[in-house]
């Protein structure tokens, strides 16, 4: 497959003729189609590509896919992704004791696939989870207990006296546990080899535990991830087994990612597309670093999801319509600060009027759009207006700067500024010993 390197927000152009079939139809995928994946132009003999909101490996056809990079360093997306909890759509290596490795990671995909090493070469010092399970064979000589049922039925019939139909326990590696890591180990080593990295050592590590593996059955299941995170429910991993929790964590947020699996474990290729989107893991993002910075600083301060639990009715004499605004600093009932975040270039009317709404249905006098500064030079907060003649609400933009070298220090400096905009007194009744 030819891989087309491309970077957020940015336009990349394809011959036409790369993606059209004989009859002169165009050959894309139906299941990339109405995705959002990309704005599509057309210029002279070329499509041209805008990619949005995506980042990841996302194929056009069967011969060609963009693997759309971050503009961000992979350092800081590491840590945004993190920190919002977001899966690819959850790539949550942040909520057990290991975390995103990213310091000499080219792409997303490699420092995903470095994460997953880590906890694999721990594996292999700790030793492969074994389990007794149950087995029927034929067999020349009486092992466990002989299948009655199944001899009469099959063998006695045919007179097959020279195999027994026995059930016994085996001790083995091919239990659900190891099935979903040898399932992760080859989607993973599947995309490093077809993203054609400089890095060939992580490809060979991978084979080396796909060899580790290889006495544990690939399970083409779709329920592979549900059916393991129900035994993990309602069946204890053995203390001395307990690094399985780790592994299995990463093994699950890889297979059960926001991405495309554009033919199934039926033979044949197959290809796994991981995706994130940006636009939901900022939010996530925004929101939780600002709940870890106010923990930080002692303060009880509720940070809440209009879409969820802060979520209320845009007119008060009226339920048919709601007001969903990202962040709602305060309780729902006296929220202090409200603020949408948006993943985009440019704010635009219509996000400034949907933000005053919101600040006029939930009573707050300060209200702010934060959205990814353009450039370190014009980061930070920016005062667009103040309207209400009575009582005014103030409007700012607060620009975050995702680029920055010191990324902690931007979460720091932003919630520092949404504290700035509450009274003291206010946030003396959140303050905890």
């Amino acid at each position: 497959m030819r891989i087309v390197e491309a970077i957020e927000r940015k336009e990349v152009a394809i011959p036409i003729r790369d993606l059209q079939k004989a009859d002169g139809s165009f050959d894309f995928l139906s299941q990339i189609k109405d995705k959002g994946y990309f704005d599509i132009d057309y210029r002279k003999d070329e499509i041209v590509l805008l990619a949005g909101k995506f980042i990841g490996q996302i194929p056009l056809t069967q011969d060609i896919a963009i693997h759309v990079h971050p503009k961000v360093p992979i350092s800081n997306l590491a840590r945004m992704i993190g920190i919002a909890n977001h899966p690819i759509r959850c790539l949550d290596f942040y909520r057990r004791r290991y975390e995103l490795e990213s310091h000499a990671s080219a792409s997303l995909l490699e420092a995903m696939a470095r994460s997953m090493l880590r906890s694999l070469r721990e594996l292999s010092v700790e030793g492969i989870y074994k389990e007794y399970r149950s087995v029927s064979k034929n067999l020349s000589s009486i092992k466990g207990r002989i299948d009655i049922p199944a001899f009469i039925r099959t063998s006695l019939p045919r007179a097959q006296i020279s195999s027994i139909r026995c059930t016994y326990h085996e001790f083995s590696i091919d239990t659900l546990y190891n099935r979903l890591i040898k399932r992760a180990i080859d989607t993973v080593g599947v995309l490093l080899a077809e993203q054609g990295m400089a890095d060939k050592s992580l490809i060979r590590e991978f084979a080396y535990f796909a060899d580790y593996f290889d006495r544990v059955s690939l399970d083409p299941s779709p329920t592979l991830v549900e059916r393991v995170k129900s035994e993990l429910l309602h069946k204890h991993v053995p203390d001395l087994r307990r690094y399985y929790l780790d592994i299995l964590d990463v093994c699950c947020i890889v297979l059960e990612g926001e991405g495309l699996q554009l033919q199934n474990y039926n033979g044949g290729s197959t290809l796994h597309s991981l995706i994130v989107n940006l636009e939901d893991a900022f939010e996530q993002y925004t929101r939780h670093s600002l709940k870890q910075e106010l923990s930080a600083r002692n303060l009880n301060l509720p940070v809440l999801d209009g879409n969820k639990e802060g979520k209320s009715k845009l007119f008060y004499d009226n339920n048919a319509i709601s007001a969903k605004p990202d962040l709602i600093i305060g309780e729902k009932d006296s929220a202090f600060v409200l603020g949408d975040v948006k993943y985009k270039s440019e704010v635009v009317e219509k996000d400034r009027y949907q933000l005053i709404s919101h600040a006029l249905s939930y009573g707050v006098k300060v209200a702010f759009i934060i959205s990814p500064a353009q450039d370190s030079a014009n980061s930070g907060p920016l005062l667009i207006g103040s309207i209400g003649r009575e009582s005014p609400i103030k409007i700012y933009h607060y620009r975050f700067d995702l680029e920055a070298a010191n990324i902690q220090e931007q979460e720091s400096c932003f919630s520092e500024w949404v504290l700035s905009l509450i009274s003291a007194d206010d946030l003396q009744r959140f303050q905890t010993s």
